[in-house]
Parts: C-alpha cells; sequence; structure tokens
C-alpha cells in the first residue's frame, strides 16, 4: 500500500457570464462598506466528469453582497440560481476575495472600475444545491474560481475542479 499523496489536477468544470446592475449601497458596517449587486441574468456552460456539455441561463433575481473591508480587501458573497436549458435548477453560493495591489486601491479610491487585470486578483469557491440526478456531482464538487471584471456590468468567472 502506497502511502504518498497524490497531486490533485484542476479540469474546467464551469464558465459563467453575468450580467450585474450597478451596486445598491447598504452603507458603512462594523466590517467595512456593504454594496449589494444585484443579479440581473447571463449564461453559462457546464462541463460535467463524464464530458458531457450543459448549457443555461443565469435566472435574473439574486445578489452579490459585496463587502469592501477596511483593510482594502473585498469579500463576495454571491447567492443566486443557474436554469439548465433542459430546465433544471441549480442553486449557488458563491463565496470568494478581491485582492487589489496598490496602484488598484488607488484606482479604485479615485471611481475607476474596472480597472485593469494585473492590478487585481479575485478568486471564489463556489457551493451547489442541485436535485437528485444527473447534477448530483456539483453537490460535493470542489471547486475554485478565477473571476474577471471586463466591464462595471459583466463579472466573468471561470471554475476548475479538482480531480
Amino acid at each position: 500500500m502506497s502511502h504518498t499523496a497524490r497531486t490533485p489536477e484542476l479540469e474546467k468544470r464551469l464558465h459563467l457570464e453575468v450580467d450585474i446592475a450597478a451596486p445598491e449601497l447598504l452603507g458603512d458596517v462594523a466590517e467595512g462598506i456593504r454594496m449589494n449587486y444585484p443579479i440581473l441574468g447571463g449564461r453559462f456552460t457546464l462541463f460535467t466528469p463524464s464530458a458531457e456539455v450543459i448549457c443555461g441561463t443565469v435566472v435574473s433575481g439574486g445578489y452579490d453582497c459585496f463587502l469592501e473591508q477596511h483593510d482594502g480587501t473585498g469579500r463576495l458573497d454571491a447567492i443566486y440560481s443557474l436554469k439548465t436549458d433542459e430546465g433544471e435548477l441549480i442553486n449557488i453560493r458563491n463565496r470568494g476575495w478581491l485582492m487589489l495591489t496598490e496602484q488598484g486601491q488607488q484606482q479604485v479610491k479615485a471611481g475607476i472600475w474596472p480597472i485593469e487585470r494585473t492590478d487585481y486578483q479575485c478568486h471564489c469557491t463556489p457551493s451547489f444545491q442541485v436535485a437528485l440526478g444527473r447534477l448530483s456531482w456539483l453537490g460535493t464538487a470542489v471547486l475554485i474560481g478565477d473571476v474577471f471584471y471586463p466591464s462595471d456590468h459583466k463579472v466573468i468567472i471561470t471554475c476548475y475542479g479538482l480531480t
């Protein structure tokens, strides 16, 4: 019996293009400044472990409750739903961190957004709730995501699963 750990690999599992509205400012809270970004819709592509490709829409109505912390880091906490083209619902909760470079922090303070990709890192860890069936694997999937902001009204998230 081998006692060496296997190094996990990453496989692309999910690509999301999410349309968001301007933030609704909740205001100052104990941890920083809270703003809620309404999720308006979008599209997704899911790549299953069995090599099936499933497409669908991002359902309008969720929120990313974003917290800009006192130290300048951002905390994402988005809850929304996806609907496959076959009509299956997928609930998703996506938590993550936004870290800005010094230059990125200066740009954001000056009211500039989005900023250059080189001036921030944003990563997330989605979790899912699905009905029993062909999407059940999502309930135990361990995914990490890379988050990109190409405009102030769009978020692109690419998630990779451990294999």
